[in-house]
């Protein structure tokens, strides 16, 4: 008996000798997009008493100094499992086709775990759970959506995080958490619409709401826990094109009156009585002031004027520029994100009123401190969004404007009015608010415009006439029309021709005198 015990024992230890000289005895490896979970393709080896009866194949997926195994419904001898390995290393084709279907059912477990860490929500009982199609009770259109706000939290979006999240707490306060993924329908979603228009958002707060909820349920196909097509639910709800807004701008005499009036840093009625209180009057004006920055400043938008420093550029061109790059795109394409703009003496009023003292490096505004986290930024850029708003409408009033602008017209007035100047080059407009360049590699090897270029065009921001806006006279035709006058015409044609035409007659008679002596 002892001898046969013995003999046993030999015979495993030689075996797992043979298996382990292979390597760690798996077929293949792969790591999750966390960098701490990982598996590999190997037999399930914890209940063999006997190396040489068949052994399952399993998925052994390791987290958090925990095991699991996922069977993929075949078994191997361990002497088979380890010639199937060798053959894997030595690339040969022998039995390529089931190395190949057992890798695929690896690569459905990789995609799983990729999934469940994406939603925040990774554990290995959810991955076991998933893999064999069981009902997930937890996962929910909402479990979704905060794993979603929690991936751009992590990415350093912020803004995207916040933005999602308001949606999220809206469409929770109209519809419910407690939806099913089968409730998911069109039939919901025109629901939502009508409830939001109720409430009267404005149609873009809708138009955002709705492609912020079809990420979220485009989220859940990919994942496999909901069918149907977004392009049939968000059907006919009027909000899947983006809203046009063309006439969110206000016109070069209206920004000059505008200007004019910040410049004057005055608010009186007919009687020269203050309209505001002092520190009401300065946060008016300072407002203002931010408005027509961010308009002569290229049309940028709040958040990029809010993190303007005072770079290198600046010092090189001797203040006469500045630079950023558009925090909105810049993760898509850094290079086309880049925007240099001039310092007009416009510009450089506004920066002597309300700016910093300029230091490398130093934020241009001294609103928004480097010191604050992504989300306090946001909080900020919020908060003065809402006060340029409210303070814009507050001097709309007093200069009789129909129009009451928020801070993304500056943007829009920008391109809107150097486009009606028709000189500014649309290429200049379209590079000056940060545009990606389509993949053109050329644009890549273009430096910026010239100062002068700039300021050339950057004038009609101001100003509907040109600079040099008094008419070239061609001295040859107009003496060549004069010479075709009668006399009674020229003399009644300007009174000014009198005296000239007095002038003329005089020199031409002292000349005709000389000539005859």
């Amino acid at each position: 008996m002892e001898n046969k015990i013995k003999h046993k024992v030999t015979s495993t230890t030689l075996v797992e000798k043979k298996s382990s000289s292979r390597g760690e005895k798996c077929l293949a490896k792969f790591i999750a997009s966390n960098g701490i979970v990982h598996g590999s393709l190997t037999l399930d080896i914890r209940k063999a008493g006997d190396y040489s009866q068949p052994l399952p194949v399993s998925v052994r997926v390791c987290y958090a100094g925990q095991k699991a195994f996922l069977r993929l419904g075949k078994s191997y001898t361990m002497d088979e499992w380890v010639t199937l390995c060798d053959y894997e290393k030595s690339g040969r084709r022998i039995q390529l086709a089931e190395r190949n279907d057992m890798k695929s059912l690896m690569d459905r477990v990789e995609l799983i775990a990729n999934q469940l860490i994406l939603e925040n929500n990774f554990s290995l009982r959810k991955l076991q759970d998933r893999f064999q199609g069981k009902k997930e009770d937890d996962s929910t259109l909402i479990t979704i959506w905060d794993a979603y706000i929690q991936s751009k939290n992590d990415e350093g979006k912020a803004g995207s995080a916040r933005c999602s999240r308001d949606v999220r707490n809206r469409f929770v306060k109209d519809m419910g958490s407690d939806l099913s993924f089968s409730d998911i329908n069109r039939e919901l979603i025109l629901k939502w619409v009508k409830i939001m228009k109720k409430n009267e958002l404005s149609t873009t707060t809708i138009a955002i709401a709705l492609r912020s909820l079809r990420t979220i349920i485009n989220r859940c196909i990919t994942q496999g826990l909901m069918k149907g097509d977004t392009k049939e639910m968000f059907k006919d709800t009027g909000y899947n094109k983006a809203q046009s807004r063309k006439h969110e701008f206000l016109d070069v005499s209206t920004m000059r009156r505008l200007y004019d009036f910040w410049k004057a840093d005055e608010a009186v009625d007919s009687e020269g009585k203050e309209l505001f209180l002092k520190r009401e009057k300065h946060a008016i004006f300072r407002d203002l002031g931010l408005f027509l920055f961010m308009y002569l400043g290229d049309g940028q938008n709040l958040a990029d004027t809010l993190r303007l420093t005072y770079d290198e550029l600046y010092y090189a061109t001797h203040g006469k520029q500045l630079r950023f790059l558009r925090h909105k795109t810049r993760d898509r394409n850094e290079s086309a994100s880049e925007v240099i703009f001039p310092v007009t003496s416009e510009i450089q009023e506004i920066l002597n009123r309300y700016g910093n003292t300029p230091k490398l490096g130093r934020r241009v505004f001294p609103i928004m401190s480097d010191l604050l986290s992504p989300e306090q930024e946001i909080w900020v850029i919020q908060r003065y969004n809402r006060y340029i708003r409210e303070h814009m409408a507050k001097v709309a009033k007093l200069l009789g404007l129909e129009q009451m602008p928020s801070p993304t017209w500056a943007r829009h007035s920008f391109a809107t009015n150097l486009n009606n100047s028709g000189v500014v080059p649309y290429k200049y407009i379209s590079d000056s608010m940060g545009h990606s360049s389509n993949g053109d590699i050329t644009s890549n090897y273009i430096g910026a415009y010239p100062l002068e270029k700039m300021l050339e065009y950057n004038h009609y921001l101001l100003n509907e006439k040109s600079k040099e806006s008094t008419p070239v006279v061609d001295k040859k035709a107009l003496l060549e029309m004069l010479k075709g006058l009668s006399e009674e015409e020229g003399w009644s044609l300007y009174p000014s021709y009198r005296k000239n035409n007095l002038l003329i007659t005089v020199k031409y008679q002292v000349k005709c005198h000389k000539n005859k002596e």
